[in-house]
């Protein structure tokens, strides 16, 4: 009688495939979930962008005319190291003409408020004809402090009447790639 040999090699091919395909299938599952967590994360941040945003717009529309000074939006939340815009309103209801310069107050000093046009705290110098207003671009920057809640006062001093306004600002942890 005539012993056959037998090789194994097929048996040790389909465990080596199987093996190779286990990990591409773990990397590519892996890769997908952290991607479809990335983009999640995006829009409940756009999302909550929009909503403040809107908040801002309807606080504009729905706001009293008999305030002169308003931010708006009047809260927002911040992630640690973001940075923001937000409107300030000064609005002059005296019978003359005045000139106006704003100044802003931060509570914190992880928080940095300043006006657009002079990248300060102190606003430039503008001349309202009465009944007229000038609305400023104001950048809130958070500068990786601790998290809770911040503040920066704004006030216009050649106002004689309800001259200050504050922006209340969240500040939240910043979000890795995990959550």
């Amino acid at each position: 009688m005539q012993k056959k040999s037998f090789q194994k090699k097929g048996a040790i091919e389909l465990s080596m495939t199987t093996i190779i395909v286990i990990i591409l299938g773990i990397t590519l599952l892996s890769l997908g979930l952290i991607w479809v967590k990335g983009t999640f994360g995006d829009i409940t941040r756009l999302s909550r962008g929009a909503f403040e945003q809107a908040d801002g717009e309807i606080s504009n529309i729905f706001k009293e005319v008999d305030k002169p000074v308003y931010v708006s939006p009047p809260s927002l939340e911040l992630q640690q190291g973001e940075a923001r815009k937000v409107d300030f309103t000064i609005t002059n209801f005296e019978q003359t003409p005045i000139k106006v310069k704003a100044k802003i107050t931060p509570q914190d000093q992880t928080i940095k408020c300043s006006f657009a046009d002079t990248q300060k705290t102190e606003s430039k110098e503008y001349n309202l004809q009465s009944g007229k207003q000038v609305k400023l671009k104001i950048i809130v920057e958070e500068k990786d402090g601790p998290l809770g809640v911040k503040v920066c006062n704004f006030e216009v001093p050649a106002l004689q009447n309800d001259n200050t306004d504050s922006l209340i600002i969240t500040v939240m942890q910043k979000k890795s790639i995990f959550g």
